[in-house]
């Protein structure tokens, strides 16, 4: 089976959503006049690999061993479990300083990781479709 295909359209597709999503952020950060002590494109950056590791490996992943296609869900599971895991030691001094974030600075945190987890849970639903 020829997978070089998905996997470009899908690794492009993940590029080109997190360039848009960060500006549209971005702007109606600076619309609304929002300041983030923080660097958005960090979370951006970290939400956009660490999907593209985990789309590109569940997309290889079926071809690649079959015998783990019954089981995409429950690893699907713990790898979305490592993810928020992995960005908790990545981010661990901004997190877990003393500074009292606003409601809309903490959503902004958040906002990156459900845009590609929306697109995740999407290649999961099309792969699981297609092979069944």
């Amino acid at each position: 089976m020829n997978l070089t295909k998905p996997l470009v359209l899908n690794a492009v597709l993940i590029v080109v959503l997190g360039i848009l999503a960060y500006f549209i952020h971005t702007a109606v950060l600076g619309y609304f006049e929002v300041e983030l002590p923080y660097a958005l494109i960090n979370f951006y950056l970290f939400a956009g690999i660490s999907s593209l590791i985990i789309c590109l490996t569940f997309i290889s992943l079926p071809a690649l061993v079959p015998e783990f296609y019954d089981k995409l869900g429950f690893i699907f599971l713990f790898t979305i479990f490592g993810k928020l895991l992995f960005m908790g030691l990545v981010f661990k001094d901004l997190l877990f300083q003393e500074t009292v974030f606003t409601r809309l600075q903490r959503l902004s945190m958040l906002i990156p990781i459900f845009i590609f987890l929306i697109y995740e849970v999407l290649v999961l639903v099309k792969i699981l479709n297609k092979n069944s």
